[in-house]
C-alpha cells in the first residue's frame, strides 16, 4: 500500500503524471519512458512475489483509467495493494494515504567515498531491481526489507483485506493510536510522527497558471557556479517571492527566513530580508563565451539569444531594471526543463518547472568553476572564492517554501516524498508563519 504526499487533492483525477486531455494510454508510456529517473511517486508498493513487475516489460503500456487515483498506479503496471487498501477503506481513495509510504519506509546507506545518505522509500525501494554499485552499504536486501512497521504487520498477516481488517487495532508505529484510527484519519500508521489530533500544515498550491496571474517579474541574472566549468547570464521570467508570498497570507513581519525546498533532498535558506527588498543591479560582461576567444575553450559564459540579452554600452556596466529573489517558469523565453533525479548518482537533472533565483548580493564578474581551474590561460579569469557564487542558492526544481519558524504543532510537509508529485503535477506549494489553507 502507499504513503500520499502531504498536499491537497482538489479532484478525482488530480494525480501525479496524467495531463489534461492527454489519454491514459499516453500517459502511461510517457511515464514508463521515465520510470528509470525514480519520480518520488514510482515507488513500487509490492514485496518479493511482485518483483517481476519491475523487471524489463513487465512494465506495459495496458490502459489505465483517468478515474484512478492512486499514484502508485501511474508508475507500476500490477500494483496491487493500493485496491485492497481502496476496498477496505473507501474513503481514503485519492487521499495522501492513497500511495507509496503508507507501507513503505526509507533508508540511511553509505555511498562510495564515505558519504552518508538518507533515501526516500522511492529510491530507496528502487535499489532492488535497480541496484546502484555505488551504494556500498545499506540497501535492503529484499522488498520486505523497505516496509515500516505497518507495511510488515500487513504482509505477515496474509497481505488481502482480511489481513488489514485483523491488524486494524493493533499500533504498528506505537504512538498510541491504533491502525485503523489512524487511517481514518488520514495519518501514516507506519509513522509514529503521523498521529491523529496532530494538525498537519497549512498549505496553499500554486500551478504555473496561478501564478502567471500574480504580477510577472523578469530580470537578467549572472548565475555564477561555484564548480561548474561555465557561468550563464540567463533572462529569467516568474513572480518575485515576495509577491508569492503575500498573495499566500506569510506573515513576512513576524518571519526569520524563507527556505526553498527540492523534491531531492535540497534546500536553501534566504534572510527574510533578502525577500522583502530587492538585490543591487548586476554587472553584464560580454564576449567570455567559446566565440569571445581564439581558443574556444577558454570561453567560460553562457548567454541568452542576442535579442534577449541586456541593453548595456559599456563593458561591466550595470543590467537595467531591480534584481529580486523570485520564483521562475521561464528562461529566455521558454519554459524550464521538467526536473527529475537520476537514478545512478543521485543527483537533480533539469531545472524546473520551477526554480528559485537569487541574484548575487555582491555583483560580480563571472569567474571559472573550481572543477576547472586553475586553467593554463592566465586570463584572470580562473576561480576566485571571493566571488559571490549565487548560483548554489537557486534551487532547482522548486517544489515548497517554507516561511519560519513554522507553526507550533503541525505535522511537517513530507517534500522528500510528496515533493515529485508536484513535480509531475507542475506545482508549487507555500506554508508556514501566517499562510493558512483556502
Amino acid at each position: 500500500m502507499p504513503e500520499l504526499p502531504k498536499l491537497p487533492r482538489h479532484h478525482p483525477d488530480d494525480v501525479p503524471g496524467w495531463v489534461e486531455g492527454e489519454t491514459a494510454e499516453v500517459t502511461e508510456e510517457r511515464m514508463h519512458k521515465r520510470a528509470n529517473l525514480i519520480s518520488g511517486q514510482s515507488v513500487l508498493i509490492i514485496v518479493a512475489g511482485l518483483l517481476a513487475v519491475l523487471l524489463p516489460g513487465a512494465c506495459n503500456t495496458e490502459t489505465r483509467t483517468q478515474s484512478t487515483t492512486s499514484m502508485a498506479y501511474k508508475g507500476h503496471a500490477g500494483e496491487q495493494d493500493t485496491p485492497v487498501l481502496a476496498a477496505t477503506y473507501p474513503g481514503l481513495v485519492g487521499t495522501r494515504i492513497d500511495d507509496c509510504q503508507t507501507c513503505h519506509r526509507g533508508g540511511d546507506v553509505v555511498r562510495q567515498g564515505g558519504k552518508r545518505m538518507t533515501l526516500n522509500p522511492c529510491i530507496y525501494c528502487h535499489l532492488i531491481p535497480f541496484p546502484d554499485e555505488k551504494v556500498i552499504e545499506g540497501a535492503p536486501a529484499d522488498f520486505a526489507g523497505t516496509l515500516n512497521p505497518f507495511g510488515l504487520d500487513y504482509l505477515e498477516a496474509g497481505r488481502d483485506g482480511e489481513a488489514l481488517a485483523a491488524i486494524a487495532g493493533r499500533d504498528s508505529d506505537g504512538d498510541g493510536a491504533s491502525n485503523a484510527q489512524e487511517l481514518e484519519a488520514r495519518c501514516y500508521p507506519g509513522d509514529p510522527g503521523s498521529r491523529p489530533g496532530q494538525s498537519r500544515t497549512p498549505i496553499r498550491t500554486y500551478t504555473r497558471a496561478e501564478l502567471e496571474g500574480l504580477p510577472v517579474h523578469e530580470q537578467v541574472v549572472l548565475m555564477n557556479s561555484h564548480t561548474q566549468a561555465m557561468d550563464e547570464y540567463v533572462l529569467y521570467r516568474g513572480v518575485r517571492l515576495i509577491d508569492l508570498l503575500t498573495a499566500a497570507g506569510a506573515d513576512l513581519e513576524r518571519a526569520a527566513s524563507v527556505t526553498l525546498i527540492a523534491p531531492d533532498g535540497f534546500a536553501w535558506d534566504l534572510p527574510v530580508e533578502q525577500v522583502r527588498h530587492g538585490f543591487p543591479p548586476g554587472r553584464y560582461h560580454g564576449n567570455l563565451g567559446p566565440d569571445g576567444f581564439a581558443d574556444p575553450e577558454q570561453g567560460f559564459v553562457g548567454y541568452p539569444p542576442e535579442d534577449l540579452r541586456p541593453a548595456t554600452s559599456v563593458e561591466g556596466g550595470e543590467i537595467p531594471g531591480e534584481p529580486w529573489a523570485m520564483v521562475a517558469y521561464a528562461r529566455n523565453g521558454e519554459s524550464l526543463t521538467i526536473g527529475c533525479l537520476d537514478a545512478q548518482t543521485g543527483s537533480f537533472e533539469g531545472e524546473g518547472p520551477f526554480r528559485a533565483v537569487v541574484p548575487q548580493s555582491c555583483p560580480g564578474r563571472p569567474d571559472r568553476g573550481s572543477s576547472v581551474s586553475p586553467s593554463d590561460y592566465e586570463d584572470g579569469c580562473d576561480y576566485d572564492d571571493a566571488k559571490d557564487h549565487n548560483a548554489g542558492a537557486c534551487t532547482r526544481g522548486l517544489v515548497a517554501v517554507r516561511v519560519n519558524p513554522l507553526p507550533a504543532g503541525y505535522e511537517e510537509f513530507d517534500w522528500k516524498n510528496g515533493g515529485w508529485a508536484l513535480i509531475e503535477r507542475g506545482a508549487l506549494i507555500v506554508y508556514g508563519a501566517g499562510v493558512s489553507e483556502l
